[in-house]
């Protein structure tokens, strides 16, 4: 598949994802939708295993790998889709924009990885204001609106935690080896707790649920990954976190044209300055070369010439 191919569909599958989850859950209670998602995709990732003659790992390493996988499907699947009916899906994107900033503060404690730069800090900072104007934009619009917005944030922290577990386990896994097993004990995790959650499926499931269920199934849970590594295999970075510019953007449009989302202006605002924290926390090399030439200059002594 052409390179460019492969790019716009993980794009297209990343912004539509979130607007997915929401019509699933129209005619199916949001437990049992999720389960659904997870258990066909579980199914669907063995056949594919076969397809690149690859198959399960049982090792103490791999599963503790799975498990720490298991973080950023169970938990955080958990919290998006119940988050998902009281906040607008364009929304949902723009807050996972921040896992990657978030994984990075992660890692700085956790796996001692000096990557917080000043600019990032920066970054930080500047996504922390975007955060409260979000808050505050969508407070005015809808009581329930925290709701969504503390599901999605315990959302992204379990997501950004799995990364950082997995990174530290470090079990070498083919990525659908890691993706499948992942899968699994999430599907056996979402089993255990159906008497926590209960399970109901309705007699009767309109076609845009079941239109939503299957996307989620096919595409978002499997080939947005399987083409998401390939691309990563074969492009750079830094044009790979491009997407996660791009697919928040694309996210508040299909939400505006499909479903008439509204963002209140202090939430627009909020979320042009999450992307832009993004964007500088992706691409701070030139920013703080810049800052370290400038302190040099600054300290750089001056010499005195005596006259003789």
């Amino acid at each position: 598949m052409p390179l460019i191919l492969a790019y716009c569909a993980v794009v297209f599958i990343w912004s539509t994802t979130p607007l997915a989850i929401q019509a699933s859950q129209q005619d199916i209670p949001y437990y049992a939708s999720l389960c659904l998602r997870m258990w066909g995709s579980a199914v669907l990732s063995i056949p594919l295993l076969m397809l690149i003659r690859q198959s399960l790992d049982f090792s103490p390493l791999a599963l503790k790998s799975y498990a720490a996988g298991a973080i950023g499907v169970y938990g955080a699947m958990l919290c998006v889709y119940w988050g998902a009916a009281f906040i607008p899906s364009g929304l949902i994107s723009v807050l996972y924009g921040l896992s990657p900033m978030l994984s990075g503060l992660l890692a700085y404690y956790w796996l001692q990885e000096r990557e917080l730069t000043p600019v990032r800090l920066l970054a930080l900072l500047l996504a922390l204001c975007g955060l409260y104007f979000v808050v505050v934009g969508q407070l005015t619009l809808a009581e329930d609106s925290w709701r969504g917005i503390v599901g999605t944030l315990a959302s992204v922290a379990c997501f950004a935690v799995s990364a950082v577990a997995v990174k530290q386990v470090n079990a070498g896994l083919h990525p659908l080896v890691q993706t499948s097993g992942t899968l699994w004990l999430s599907s056996i995790g979402f089993v255990i707790t159906i008497p926590v959650f209960g399970f109901s499926v309705p007699q009767h499931i309109g076609w845009v649920s079941s239109a939503g269920l299957f996307y989620l199934i096919s595409c978002g849970s499997l080939l947005g990954f399987v083409l998401y590594f390939y691309i990563l295999k074969h492009l750079p970075t830094a044009r790979v976190a491009m997407i996660t510019l791009i697919a928040p953007v694309l996210a508040m449009v299909w939400g505006n044209l499909l479903r008439g989302e509204v963002l209140h202006v202090m939430s627009l605002i909020g979320c042009a300055a999450l992307i832009s924290a993004l964007a500088l926390y992706q691409w701070h090399s030139r920013l703080d070369d810049g800052l370290k030439r400038l302190l040099v200059a600054h300290r750089k002594p001056v010499v005195k010439i005596k006259k003789s």
